[in-house]
C-alpha cells in the first residue's frame, strides 16, 4: 500500500504537520494553492519567559490573496535578521541549541520564505505541487495526486472528517485516514509545558532523535 499526504506550506511547522510527513510514503507541499491570511503558512509560535511568541514573515499580501503561495512575495524588512536573534534570545541556553542553530540561522540567508520547514527530518519522499503541476480543486486535487503516485490511502487532518466525501474516495479506491495528533510533553525552557509550538522548540530542548520520536508517537494510524 502507498500512503500519501499533503499540506500547505508552514513556517517552522508544529509536530502535527511533520507527523503527516513521517506517516506518509509520499508528501506533497501544496504551494500552488491560494495563500490564506492569518494561517500558519507564514507564521508560527515559539516560547519565551512570558509564554507563546509569534514569529511572522511579513508578506506583500495586498492584492495577492488569490495568488498561489509560492508566488506571494515577502515584504522588505528586517525579519531575516530579527527572527534568528529572537530565536537565539529565547533558546540560547537550551541543551541542543548549538547543535542546530547554525543550520537554522543559515536558512535565513538563502531560503525563500515559503520553504522554511525541516522536512528533511523525516524519511519520506516529498514534492512541491508547483513543480508537479498537478491541478484540481480541493478533494479533486487530492484524488489526482493519489492517482499520480498510485496511492491507495490519504492522510487528512482531524478536521477532514467534516468535509471528506467518503463515497467519492471509495469510488476511486482510496482509503481516507484522519490524523488525531496529541502533543507529548517534553522538557521546555521557561516554565510549564506548552504544546503545539514550532518544532524548533523541541529540537533545541531535546534534540533531533527525541524530536522525531515525539513527532511519530503523537499519532499512529
Amino acid at each position: 500500500m502507498v500512503t500519501l499526504s499533503a499540506h500547505q506550506n508552514a513556517y517552522w511547522p508544529w509536530m502535527g504537520w511533520l507527523n503527516k510527513v513521517g506517516r506518509a510514503d509520499v508528501f506533497i507541499v501544496l504551494d500552488n494553492v491560494g495563500y490564506e491570511k492569518n494561517s500558519y503558512i507564514n507564521r508560527n509560535k515559539i516560547k519565551g519567559p512570558e509564554g507563546e511568541i509569534w514569529l511572522t514573515v511579513p508578506l506583500k499580501t495586498k492584492g495577492n490573496f488569490n495568488k498561489p503561495i509560492w508566488r506571494v512575495e515577502e515584504s522588505a524588512g528586517k525579519w531575516r535578521t530579527k527572527h534568528p536573534k529572537t530565536i537565539r534570545q529565547y533558546y540560547g541556553k537550551a541543551v541542543f541549541f548549538t547543535n542546530y542553530f547554525w543550520a537554522i540561522e543559515k536558512a535565513y540567508s538563502y531560503l525563500e520564505w515559503h520553504r522554511f520547514f525541516p522536512i528533511e527530518m523525516m524519511n519520506t519522499r516529498w514534492y512541491y505541487q508547483s513543480i508537479l503541476q498537478i491541478e484540481g480543486h480541493k478533494q479533486e486535487l487530492i484524488i489526482n495526486l493519489c492517482k499520480h503516485f498510485k496511492a491507495d490511502r490519504f492522510i487528512f487532518g482531524a478536521k477532514g472528517r467534516d468535509y471528506c466525501d467518503m463515497g467519492l474516495f471509495k469510488k476511486h479506491g482510496i482509503e481516507p485516514l484522519f490524523q488525531d495528533f496529541t502533543a507529548i510533553e517534553y522538557p521546555q525552557l521557561w516554565g510549564p509545558f506548552i504544546p503545539n509550538l514550532s518544532v524548533i522548540d523541541a529540537l533545541f530542548n531535546v534534540g533531533a532523535k527525541r524530536t522525531r520520536e515525539l513527532i511519530m508517537e503523537g499519532w499512529k494510524p
